[in-house]
């Protein structure tokens, strides 16, 4: 599953990843050009309105101060009332301006606010202490220039004002100054706005309000403490009244463009991107235009990219699931054939599930063969004992042939088995001695030893193949032992359901005898055969005759006794001779377990028949 849901996820990340990429980079610089010429476009005509003032102002005071060299007009003369007039008319950025002459005469014209007409009055510059240190300044000065902004009472207005000496060669002649009115530049300020989305605005010094739509009324002017303009801090805009110690702008997409300083502000839990540039090239005027917006009114493209991404990365985690589903749904059933495969391999046949079918035609093959192939290993191994094989395929004795060891061996048969089957069905006889012979088996197995056949109601079984012990009598004596207790345990139940107890008698023997693959070649038993197993059932035999009363009387060999003595009780039960051996055999009797004596050595009781 991690192969197909890495090679599936990767090849979806790598196509649907790849155009997200590309268009991530595509919309990004599209958005990103959008805010940037958004925010250009409205500093630059903010720009190039204040620009077209003060250029204004510019060329209408050298174009007065040629006229007044050249010798065109004088302040005295009647026509230069008309000719300042036209100066009027042809620039109304101008709000007013002061014409004074070396002796001290002024000409002084303004504005009209209502009807656009132009106020002309002359006065001596000496009644006036603010324009007397002006012409005390002019004096001196041989090349105009920006002066600071001035506050005009009369006006009740705050003014740019531009001044330029007149001289003839060394001699002065006068000045002029023209003034451009906060209120005018505030108008433009507030024209090129869209409240609440964006507001226009123009500083002086960076901490002076110098325009702004607030100030575009008719009302008195407010000045600083210490200048002509307001302060920044204590203007009444909260966007910008700390405008220097805002955070930079951190939003992707939004890198400001060159020269452009960037700021986010938040009131009243309304987010703004303010952005500002200075104009740098009217040396004594430190103006900054700028600008702030609402935040959704700039980054609405950015948010739209961003949900068209999170959409996009969502669709992709989708597609990436569904491949995982897909993976999943062609993986699963090849790792439960991959379990069953195990489990099969241990002979488990009645732990492995069938496998279901599947939408994909060659699963549903596998899961169709597979399945009949587990029915048909689950009907053999009713008839192939799961222990033995499992042992052959762990020893490595699958197909090995034969070879000679030294093994205990044991047969178990029911006493009188036919008198206690006559009374049954053959139902209830199969009953029987398939409860009967799982008892035996399972003593036997959890003592390391293998079933080599059952025989009826008779169990042959041995110790030491294929497996090798170290001393195979000692598990075959457990296992006498704990079948002794099986059957006693038994034996109750019978009795307490109504029934007649079970009576069995058990050989163990030892020696030599040939063992491995004996049969025919289309039919094969992995077995033993040698005389141990022939004196084996004859001591089977023989406990008819040594205790035929017994429950359960296990007689073993001298070869037994000697191998397992150590922590065995044993009955001596003499010599006997048994039908096929010649010679007699030495038979004791196995009626214990191991030992509660210190020494650990075998407890022998004194022949039953002699005491």
């Amino acid at each position: 599953m991690p192969t197909l849901t890495l090679s599936i996820g990767l090849l979806v990340l790598c196509s649907v990843g790849s155009v997200l990429v590309v268009n991530w980079i595509a919309d990004r610089r599209v958005v990103q050009e959008f805010a940037s010429r958004l925010v250009m476009r409205l500093l630059a005509g903010e720009e190039m309105a204040l620009r077209n003032h003060l250029d204004e102002a510019i060329q209408q005071g050298d174009y007065i101060a040629g006229a007044i060299r050249s010798g065109r007009y004088k302040l005295s003369d009647a026509a230069l009332v008309d000719f300042i007039d036209g100066t009027f008319a042809a620039a109304p950025q101008i709000d007013g301006l002061i014409l004074g002459d070396a002796n001290g005469s002024a000409l002084r014209a303004a504005r009209v606010a209502s009807g656009g007409r132009i106020r002309v009055d002359r006065f001596n510059i000496a009644t006036d202490g603010q324009l007397e240190t002006l012409g005390d300044n002019m004096r001196v000065r041989k090349e105009p220039y920006w002066g600071p902004p001035v506050y005009l009472e009369q006006s009740e207005d705050n003014y740019l004002n531009y001044r330029v000496p007149i001289r003839n060669g060394d001699s002065y002649l006068g000045f002029v100054a023209l003034g451009i009115s906060t209120r005018a530049l505030s108008k433009l300020a507030m024209d090129m706005s869209d409240p609440p989305t964006s507001i226009s605005f123009m500083l002086y010094a960076h901490n002076q309000m110098l325009a702004h739509p607030l100030l575009a009324g008719s009302g008195p002017r407010t000045r600083s403490a210490a200048g002509s303009l307001p302060i920044l801090q204590t203007f009444g805009d909260r966007v910008i009244a700390d405008l220097d110690s805002l955070p930079a702008i951190r939003e992707g997409g939004l890198t400001p463009p060159v020269g452009v300083f960037a700021r986010r502000s938040s009131v009243d839990g309304k987010p703004y991107f303010v952005f500002a540039r200075d104009i740098a090239d009217y040396r004594e005027l430190p103006i900054t235009v700028g600008a702030y917006f609402l935040e959704q009114a700039v980054d609405a493209p950015v948010r739209v990219l961003y949900s068209a991404a999170m959409l996009a990365l969502a669709m992709l985690g989708v597609s990436l699931i569904a491949a995982t589903v897909m993976a999943g749904a062609i993986s699963r059933p090849i790792r439960r054939a991959a379990r069953g495969a195990t489990a099969i391999g241990n002979l488990d046949f009645d732990q492995v599930p069938p496998l279901p079918g599947s939408y994909f035609r060659e699963i549903n093959n596998l899961a169709t063969s597979f399945n009949a192939m587990l029915e048909g290993l689950r009907a053999f191994g009713r008839y192939v004992p799961h222990t033995l094989v499992s042992r052959l395929v762990k020893e490595g004795r699958v197909g090995a042939g034969t070879e000679e060891r030294v093994l205990a061996v044991m047969f178990t048969d029911i006493v009188s088995f036919t008198s206690t089957c006559e009374a049954m069905t053959a139902p209830e006889v199969a009953a029987f001695i398939n409860q009967h012979l799982s008892l035996i088996a399972a003593c036997v197995e959890r003592e390391s030893g293998t079933i080599d056949k059952f025989i009826g109601d008779a169990v042959m079984a041995f110790w030491g193949a294929p497996g090798r012990l170290e001393n195979p009598a000692i598990f075959a004596c457990r296992a006498a032992v704990a079948i002794q207790s099986a059957l006693a345990a038994d034996n109750k139940r019978r009795l307490a359901e109504g029934l007649a107890p079970v009576r069995i008698r058990i050989g163990l023997h030892m020696g030599p005898v040939v063992v491995g693959d004996i049969g025919a070649p289309n039919r094969i038993n992995y077995t033993i055969v040698g005389d141990v197993v022939n004196a084996t059932q004859r001591l089977e035999s023989l406990g008819k005759t040594v205790d035929p009363n017994a429950e359960a009387i296990v007689l073993v060999s001298s070869e037994i006794f000697r191998a397992a003595r150590a922590g065995f009780q044993f009955i001596e039960r003499g010599s006997h001779n048994v039908k096929g051996k010649q010679e007699s055999i030495e038979v004791y009797q196995l009626v214990g377990g191991a030992t509660d004596s210190a020494s650990g050595a075998a407890t022998v009781l004194a022949d039953a028949g002699r005491s």
